[in-house]
Order: structure tokens, then sequence, then C-alpha cells
């Protein structure tokens, strides 16, 4: 007798109604947030009461191809990073639909190393969760996609100040682009929905990079204004896709030089940035 599972080729994401490519795993965690209510004289709690702003946790990892459905964030955004822009998603599965109502950016990662393709990871918070038991797939909805995934060879990184670094010449072996956003939920009286999610100020970001050390010999560090400027992490598939990530106002945090018996010298480089909704863009070509 067969036994009805669900696995990965039976379960789709969408957002704002389009379907995601190259998604590698997607979680959702619910939990109560309540309150206990007691009474005097009573050593015990009389009930548990649900408060508002319910939060719903969806997390999405994808690996970066070619399709311009394929990041859940810069690919869908309209209004920039730091924004109280929400979006919509829907998880299908044999068994129906998960949908997810008013879903904020709270954290996204950007990842790649040498031997290991492109991946990246984002995360919500959202305000609504519902289950709807007729948007369930088929085994006839199992696809076949088809793209080109960014190969880590064809990663390279420029810049335009001084304590800025160009791998033109150097080997890169793994760069990441990582920030945070907190929220805070801003609520109408007599209603237990958010009327919004507003970023908590400021956002700040980190980019890091490592490179085998060739001709690298140092940097000043002893500026008492630190120096910032643009840096360019710009990625090449195999069909000469282009996406470069552009990020100004950059601002070297440390360098650390690394040795070990057998292995080639490295250098590691850490930057920090503030967002705004200007200074963080994403190009295809």
């Amino acid at each position: 007798m067969s036994i009805f599972r669900i696995d990965s080729s039976d379960k789709q994401v969408f957002i704002n109604n389009t379907r995601l490519m190259g998604v590698q795993s997607c979680n959702i965690e619910q939990s109560k947030e309540f309150e206990e209510i007691r009474s005097i004289g009573n050593i015990s709690i009389n009930d548990r009461v649900l408060t508002s702003n319910q939060t719903t946790t969806l997390s999405v990892d994808f690996m970066l191809c070619d399709s311009n459905q394929n990041d859940p964030f810069f690919d869908f955004q309209s209004s920039g990073i730091v924004s109280v822009e929400s979006f919509d998603f829907n998880i299908k599965d044999l068994v129906g639909e998960t949908v997810l109502s008013g879903a904020y950016m709270t954290s996204y990662n950007i990842q790649g190393a040498v031997g290991e393709l492109v991946k990246g990871s984002v995360k919500y918070e959202c305000d609504v969760l519902d289950f709807n038991s007729t948007g369930n797939l088929t085994y006839a909805d199992q696809s076949n996609d088809s793209y080109n995934a960014y190969q880590p060879q064809d990663i390279s990184i420029s810049t335009d100040f001084s304590e800025g670094v160009s791998t033109s010449g150097l080997c890169i072996q793994n760069f990441s682009i990582d920030f945070n956003i907190g929220r805070s939920a801003v609520n109408r009286m007599g209603t237990r929905t958010p009327r919004m999610r507003y970023p908590t100020l400021p956002v700040n970001g980190e980019l890091s990079f490592s490179v085998i050390k060739n001709k690298i010999t140092g940097i000043d560090l002893s500026s008492l204004v630190i120096d910032k400027g643009l840096l360019s992490i710009k990625l090449n598939d195999s069909q000469a896709n282009e996406r470069q990530y552009n990020i100004s106002n950059c601002s070297l945090l440390s360098i650390s030089e690394g040795h070990s018996l057998d292995e080639n010298a490295t250098l590691d480089f850490n930057y920090t940035f503030s967002i705004n909704n200007n200074n963080v863009s994403v190009v295809d070509a």
C-alpha cells in the first residue's frame, strides 16, 4: 500500500502571486504571545489572554539564479529596504495552501564561496496566517524548472575609496552581505493586527570577503575620520548574465590575516554600512 506524504517536489512558494524559483527551504514558525491573568486571593492563574501583534516568522532560503523571479526581496520590492512595504506569501502543497499576509522583511543574507553556488536567505515577520484547504497542488503541478546558477569563480569586487579593496588580480574565496531590520508594530486603538511594522533605526549591514594574499601589504587605518565609499560585488553566470550589488557608505572595520600549515595565506576584510533607501541597489544585465 502506498503511503501519502509531501516532499519537496510537492511544495511551491508564491510571493505576491508569483512563484519563486530556486527555493531551497521554507519554514514557518508561529507561537502565541499572551498575558496571564491572576486575582488577589488566588495562587493559580485564572486565564491566559492573547496579546495584540501576534507574529508569525517566515524564512526562505534560495539559490541565486538568473531568473527575475528568484530573490524574494530585491526582485519584488518597490519601496526600498528601510520601508513599511509588506508582501503576501502563498505556500502550497498537496494538502492545501498556507497564506501569510503582511510579511515585513527583518533580515537578508547573500553569500558565495569557492566550490559552492551563491545562496541567500530572507526572514519576515508576518501579521496574519491562514490555511486554505482548497488551494492545494496536485501531482500534475510538479515542475522541472530550468535556469542558470551564478558560479563562484565569476565573482569580483570593485571599489572607489582608499580603504576599499578591489579583487582584481586577487583570488576571492568567499563573500557575504548581511543586514537585519528590527521592527516595531504600530497599532490603531481597537485593533489586534498592526497597521504597519515600522523599521527600528538606524539599520546597519555588514559586508565581508576573503582573498588569497598575493600582493596586499597593508592599509593605513590611522585616519581619525573613518573612510567610506562604494563597494560593488559583480556576479556572472555561465551565460554571461550579470547581477551587481552596489553598496555605498561602506567603512572598513577590520582586517585579519591567517596562516596555517600547508595552506595559502588569506586576508579577511569586514565592512559596515548604514542602510537607507538609496545606498543599496541591485542591477541586472
